[in-house]
This record gives C-alpha cells, structure tokens and sequence, in this order.
C-alpha cells in the first residue's frame, strides 16, 4: 500500500469547498457543445456525503488530507452525478434538486451522452492516481459496472410485486452501495490504511449506502416534495418496488394487483397512506438503522481520534436525515 504521508495536504475542515472548486472547474472544463449544460448543472449542489466519507475516510491524525483525496472526492461526485442524469432519462423524472431535471432542460439524447462524457471525465481525473496505486486500478470500472447492473436488476423488476426483501437489498447493495463503499475504499487506500483496514472501511461505506438508500426509500413516503426536492411517491407511481412497500404487501397481499398496475396520483398516495399504517416505513426504519449500528462499529475499531468523529459525524447525518 502506497503512504501518502508526503503528498500535498490541506486541512480536513473546508476540503469540501477545495472539492467543489475542482467539481466546477471540472465542469468548466468543457468543450462548447456541453457548455449550457454544465453550466445548468452547476447551478445545483448536492449534500457532497460521499466526497466527505472520502474525505474523512482520508484524514489523518492531525486532521489533513492529502490533496489526491480532493481530486478522488471531485471525481466521485462526477460519478455521481453521471448516474442521477442517466436515472433522471430512464425515470423520466423531471424533477431533480429541487429545478427542472437536465433530461427536462435539454431532452432525453442530450442528457444521456452528456452523463457518458462526466463518466468519462471521472475516469480523466483519476488516472494520475490509478498510476500511482496499479493494483487498485479498476475500482472505478467495477464501482460502476456494480451500480449499471444495479439499475439493470431494478429496471427488471418494474411493477414485480413479487420481489424479495433479499432480491432488493441486491440491488440497492448496487446502484446506491457500491459508490459509498467507493468513497471510503478510496479514502482510506490514500491515507495509506493496511489493506484489512482499506476492506473493513470500504464495508462501513457499503452499510452506510445500505441505510442511505433505505431511508430515501421511507421519505418517499414520508416527506412532502418541497422538502424532498423531487416528487414523493413517484417510485410508488412509477412502478418501482421498494423495501417499505414489499413489507407491506407481505401484510397485505391483496394490495398486489393494485400496485402491479399504472397508478394515478391519488391511487399512489392511498397505497402510500396504507404502506406507513401497516408498518413498511417504520420496519425498513428499523432495517436501517441495523446497517447504521453496523458501519458504527467497524468505524469504531478501525479508526481514531478526529477521523473517528467525523466519520460517525457523518454517519449519523445519514441516520436521521429528512430530505
């Protein structure tokens, strides 16, 4: 494992903002065709929690990171957001952070192959570093083909009433886990963790992505859209069966044929009402919370001091958020 105790570091405390300064002059960095749609998307901002798990992840004991882990933080929330335009097309969603979705703004093609040029920024910008850890350099590349077959298995499972709790957390373990787990492998791998420590740190990631999604899974229900910044219930709508709603049918079978059909937005919030009254929201609470207390306590053993704190920070952040 490659130390990285003599690269250029700053401090942990303000690195996001040095992230984001690298995400904007990333998206700036654009030839003309892209331009306007860089420009739109960097009118939104996003929580950044997977750039501070990488972040934390990277500190060191007298709370600095080293500058890599600013490039790796950008290049992750690039990833990131390459995913959130191609789900925006395959959702149809038009609504994203709370402004006009970018596939709304500029069409469905456009978005698309603008999601595949920020996939391939992501790859630009981290190549430096590939070089520098050779045997790590295809996490990247199986970060995302875990995240392409995640969506590939929720798209197959449109309107399946009949999936699993097993089959969902499959799929959720991709298309939100894995890039969480990402961060923190990364983070730890340039602070220069013994490689047990790099794996233990990159399955708290994979807990928190679990809890993460979970509860995103529970405001859809819960939380009006304004809040939210994006229409609640589309899943429901939609046709895409989350874990609230599987515990529920497991209550209520009957709900089933309703829910395997096209939904009206009034049909949508009556399922939603008798989701949360026979138990879905509160039991896939229960479930993320378990995955919270997990990633605790491996963050517990594995790390120390600051680095500890803003990890658990950050963890708890994720555990009570309400948008």
């Amino acid at each position: 494992m490659v130390n990285a105790q003599n690269s250029p570091r700053l401090p942990l405390e303000g690195s996001l903002e040095a992230v984001r300064e690298t995400l904007r002059a990333a998206l700036r960095d654009v030839p003309p065709p892209l331009l306007d749609m860089t420009a739109y998307l960097s009118e939104t901002e996003g929580k950044n929690l997977r750039a501070l798990l990488l972040l934390a992840s990277a500190s060191d004991d007298e709370g600095t990171v080293p500058r890599e882990a600013v490039t790796a933080a950008a290049a992750i929330e690039l990833l990131h957001l390459a995913t959130l335009v191609h789900d925006d097309v395959v959702d149809d969603a038009d609504v994203r952070r709370g402004a006009p979705s970018l596939k709304s703004r500029f069409g469905n093609k456009a978005a698309v192959v603008f999601g595949d040029y920020l996939f391939c920024k992501c790859f630009s910008m981290v190549a430096d570093i590939a070089r520098r850890f050779e045997d790590q350099y295809q996490l990247v590349a199986r970060a995302v083909t875990k995240i392409c077959l995640g969506e590939l298995r929720e798209i197959q499972h449109n309107r399946d009433t009949g999936l699993t709790v097993r089959q969902y957390l499959k799929i959720i373990a991709g298309k939100t886990s894995a890039m969480f787990a990402l961060a923190m492998y990364t983070g730890a791998m340039l602070r220069g963790d013994e490689p047990l420590r790099v794996r233990r740190l990159a399955r708290a990631g994979h807990y928190i992505g679990m809890a993460f999604q979970l509860i995103d899974d529970c405001l859809d229900y819960e939380t009006d859209g304004a809040t939210l910044r994006k229409p609640v219930q589309n899943d429901l709508a939609e046709g895409v069966v989350t874990l609230p709603l599987i515990l529920a049918l497991a209550e209520k079978p009957e709900l089933r044929d309703v829910v395997g059909r096209g939904l009206s937005p009034k049909e949508a919030a009556d399922i939603a009402a008798q989701v949360i009254a026979l138990g879905g929201v509160q039991r896939t609470k229960d479930v993320a919370s378990r995955y919270c207390d997990k990633a605790a306590r491996l963050i517990e053993r594995e790390t120390a001091g600051a680095r500890r704190e803003w990890l658990l920070r950050l963890l708890e952040k994720t555990r009570v958020r309400v948008y």
